[in-house]
């Protein structure tokens, strides 16, 4: 048998030799009277002339977003039934940084590509970042959005694990069109404007279409919710009056439990605990502005050069509460009563709120020609070289340098007046401001991102077999990748109130080449309209792992106009992306619990007495936060995900039924090789329960003085197996009645698997992994007249089990919305709409994330209402 290597070399010359006969051939003269117009649909370089295709495609239309209150791509996406996890965005106010990402299937947002007609974009956020920014593409751009719920590695290449999203934007516009709207909720926050001005025009030549979008989106604090204005303890009951251990008074630990101060000065042990909810953002602010177009001029009858251009400011902001220190304190410093050292913790009420704000810019360019060769049945052609950057500024104010704290409570080094003398041990407003004012710092970061890409293509058809053409695609791809990421040196040091981080900086490129084949099998027999199979390989050769190859093999089946039956069978892969392979060491508070919280009520003679008894040799240690910090690693050692994936599917389109149109589709993605972080709190878990193993992984490090972990590391591998499976459900019935046009959609996803690690998160939910839901719907009706439409949209979100307190569930949770449009003449239409009209609070999970609830899943603002006024010349 041949060897995988030679077998590569095989593919790879094969590839390569078709793709030099068909780049070279000549370009002749097209006779436009025989061409039948064709178009490219997502997850395919062949185009056809029409949109069925072996993959299941969702397409949302920019009607669709014209007739709704979203002002970002990826608040549509997230609404999506084939949404899951835990996908960022404007309620992300912990860790999002302002960023907003598409997760499909909940598989992670690295394993879906994002595509700008047919191009990658950059990724984008703070530096050396693994998936897209949404944010940065303007609503106002988008003629459709096609979402192929299928891996297609074969076509593009890496990340084409969960699916593909292709964002198509408005290219032959005539005209002016002006669309302002602004919306906000009932309780008076979260008030959002946006305005979006397009224009367009033409020659007999040239073609060019310009833009600007400028969103501003307000905020809305946790505490003005009634089911967000405290810290639930994190049980069934969801009782108020839990929160953070660092007070703002202070606790020490000198070996014996925290203790704090009484009213009278004593110090006791500790019950007090810190409600941060006042300060926490519940919807994060932000400002972006962008400013896109495109462009194309016919050099002659068979060239036509072509441009895109896209730039995007974005301004971001989160808050939390003020910064929480902890270290360790001598035995000399004033106030220390003890005679040792002891650990010290204290919540910064005194400097106030952290302020977190990010200043992103990013730019995409494309240029390219594209044309056709009049070759036995014709040939397309295209070439372009696309560039994209990203770079970000990203401060926190607020925070505290602890070396410094150091030095003021030692009498060798402050003297009040250079270096300021203090007593930590003291309550909440008694540090001086000379005291502030040294400590204090605002720390300030910098990264980035840049992707440079060329690429040729050719496709068309080649000749003609008994059931039709026989047509293929064929190209080459030169990419490459490059992120940074340079923390503040204070943080750097390991010297901030907050974690520690390492820079992070680095690059790779790649060289690809694919060819697509469409063969046609048999048409017009019985119960045979047409029977076809699609077929795709792609070779790509890696610098920093080396080469290998993916394919594709599909089926379209239709039996005659109304039934079709399709399937697809593929393998894609990841490649690791500079955070992942070069990524510097960061701290991060994880919710988790510490299993030797109260480890002193356990049985003497239980694994976990005896393995946190040795660790920590104190059985009165007893409180535990929800959140841990811990050490996140990279390796550049990491291997490329390798995915099977599977597709099996039916279309309905009735004849007897005009209008209606259903489809359903199975899939099942098998990730080996898979890159992710473990599981912390099951290997804490484990390893407490016995498994060294999970030990090792881990790298526990406990205070000496506490017995609170102060270093656990929780390292990115190539940690195993993942696989997902499911049903997609859609169905679509336009109809005309009672002098009315009627449109009535539905669409359903059942996940019957998600297993990571042999633990299945289907049906699920938590703040660390999201929501997976077994059932998602979205469900509407919409209906118009002369001169407005009407919509009502349901939202469907099925009950899950707390992935950490199984005896809980939540409830499922319906959510309805409401739109209406008058056109006011042929250039004016109004639009009013209420989103959540019912005003559905979120579910309450134990093991939340933010806010007593993961805000990444569910409506956080309530009943929302918007107007908008679009005018076109």
């Amino acid at each position: 048998m041949m060897s995988q290597t030679a077998i590569n070399k095989a593919v790879k010359w094969a590839l390569l030799s078709g793709a030099a006969i068909t780049v070279s051939l000549p370009v002749l003269a097209a006779d436009d009277a025989n061409q039948t117009e064709r178009i490219e649909v997502t997850g395919s370089r062949i185009k056809r002339t029409d949109m069925e295709t072996a993959s299941p495609v969702t397409v949302i239309s920019a009607k669709d977003l014209q007739a709704s209150g979203y002002t970002s791509v990826a608040d549509v996406l997230a609404d999506a039934t084939f949404s899951a996890g835990a996908p960022t965005g404007a309620a992300t106010n912990n860790g999002g940084e302002g960023a907003a990402r598409v997760d499909l299937r909940g598989l992670g947002t690295a394993r879906t590509l994002v595509l700008v007609n047919g191009r990658r974009m950059v990724n984008s956020g703070t530096g050396a970042d693994s998936s897209v920014d949404l944010g940065s593409i303007p609503v106002g751009m988008i003629e459709r959005i096609e979402v192929l719920k299928d891996g297609a590695s074969a076509v593009y290449g890496s990340d084409a694990v969960a699916g593909v999203v292709n964002i198509i934007t408005k290219k032959d516009f005539q005209g002016v069109q002006l669309d302002v709207s602004y919306g906000g909720t009932d309780k008076g926050d979260a008030n959002t404007g946006e305005i979006n001005l397009l224009m367009g025009g033409s020659t007999d030549k040239a073609n060019i279409v310009v833009g600007a979008s400028y969103v501003d989106r307000g905020s809305a604090m946790q505490s003005n919710r009634d089911w967000s204005d405290c810290v639930k303890d994190g049980t069934a009951a969801g009782n108020c009056g839990s929160g953070s251990s660092y007070i703002p008074s202070g606790s020490v630990n000198a070996g014996d439990g925290y203790l704090q101060q009484d009213v009278s000065g004593n110090w006791v042990s500790q019950t007090d605990s810190y409600n941060y909810v006042p300060y926490q953002y519940l919807y994060t602010p932000q400002k972006r502005l962008s400013l896109f177009g495109n462009g194309s001029y016919q050099l002659n009858d068979n060239t036509q050069l072509f441009s895109e251009f896209l730039y995007t400011k974005r301004t971001s902001n989160q808050q939390l509460a003020p910064s929480p220190v902890a270290l360790t304190i001598p035995a000399d410093a004033t106030g220390n009563i003890w005679g040792s050292d002891v650990y010290y913790k204290r919540r910064m009420t005194d400097a106030g709120a952290r302020g977190y704000s990010q200043v992103v810019d990013t730019s995409r360019y494309v240029l390219g020609a594209q044309g056709y060769l009049d070759i036995h049945n014709g040939l397309d052609w295209d070439v372009s070289y696309t560039w994209g950057r990203n770079d970000a500024v990203s401060k926190v104010s607020n925070l505290q340098n602890t070396s410094k704290i150091l030095d003021t409570v030692d009498s060798s080094v402050c003297d009040n007046v250079t270096i300021p003398c203090a007593n930590w041990f003291v309550g909440e407003g008694e540090l001086s401001q000379d005291v502030l004012d040294y400590v204090d710092y605002t720390d300030q970061s910098t990264g980035g991102n840049e992707m440079n890409v060329v690429n040729a293509n050719i496709s068309g058809d080649l000749f003609e077999l008994p059931a039709g053409m026989f047509s293929f695609a064929s190209g080459i791809e030169y990419r490459r990748e490059k992120g940074w990421y340079q923390p503040d040196s204070v943080t750097v040091a390991g010297d901030s109130a907050q974690s520690q981080q390492d820079a992070t900086a680095g690059s790779y490129d790649t060289k690809q080449i694919y060819a697509e084949f469409a063969i046609p099998l048999l048409s017009d027999k019985f119960l045979v309209k047409d029977l076809s199979v699609e077929a795709a390989i792609r070779y790509f050769d890696y610098s920093t792992f080396g080469s290998d190859n993916t394919w594709k093999l599909g089926i379209t089946w239709r039996l005659n106009d109304d039934f079709m039956l399709r399937g697809v069978r593929s393998t894609a892969f990841r490649a690791p992306t500079v955070s992942e392979l070069y990524g510097g060491n960061v701290g991060s508070f994880d919710y988790l619990t510490d299993p030797c919280s109260g480890y002193g009520s356990a049985s003497t003679s239980s694994s976990l007495y005896q393995n946190c008894n040795a660790q920590i040799g104190n059985t009165g240690y007893s409180y535990s936060d929800s959140q841990i910090e811990t050490t996140w690693t990279s390796s550049d050692d990491l291997k490329p995900e390798q995915a099977d994936t599977l597709t099996l599917g039916a279309v309905w389109s009735p004849s007897f039924l005009n209008g209606f149109s259903a489809t359903v589709d199975y899939y099942k993605i098998k990730i080996t090789d898979a890159i992710d972080r473990i599981d912390a709190q099951s290997y804490l878990d484990n390893c407490y329960s016995g498994d060294s193993a999970a030990c090792d992984a881990l790298n526990i490090t406990r205070s000496s003085v506490s017995g609170d972990i102060s270093y656990m590391s929780r390292p990115l591998t190539n940690i195993g197996k993942e696989e997902v499976s499911g049903v997609d459900i859609d169905a679509r019935y336009a109809f005309n009645a009672w002098d009315l046009g009627w449109t009535a959609s539905f669409d359903s996803s059942y996940l019957g698997k998600y297993t990571k690690e042999g633990e299945d998160y289907a049906g699920t939910i938590s703040g660390d992994q999201g929501a997976y839901a077994k059932w998602k719907h979205n469900a509407s009706l919409a209906v118009s007249g002369d001169s407005w439409d009407a919509k009502w949209s349901v939202r469907y979100i099925d009950g899950m089990k707390d992935l950490n307190l199984t005896s809980y569930k939540t409830d499922s949770v319906i959510y309805n919305d409401l739109s209406g449009s008058y056109h006011i003449n042929d250039s004016t239409t109004f639009t009013l709409g209420v989103d959540n009209v019912f005003d559905v609070d979120p579910e309450y999970v134990p093991s939340y994330s933010d806010a007593n609830t993961v805000p990444e899943v569910y409506d956080v603002l309530g009943r929302y209402l918007y107007a908008k006024l679009s005018w076109r010349l």
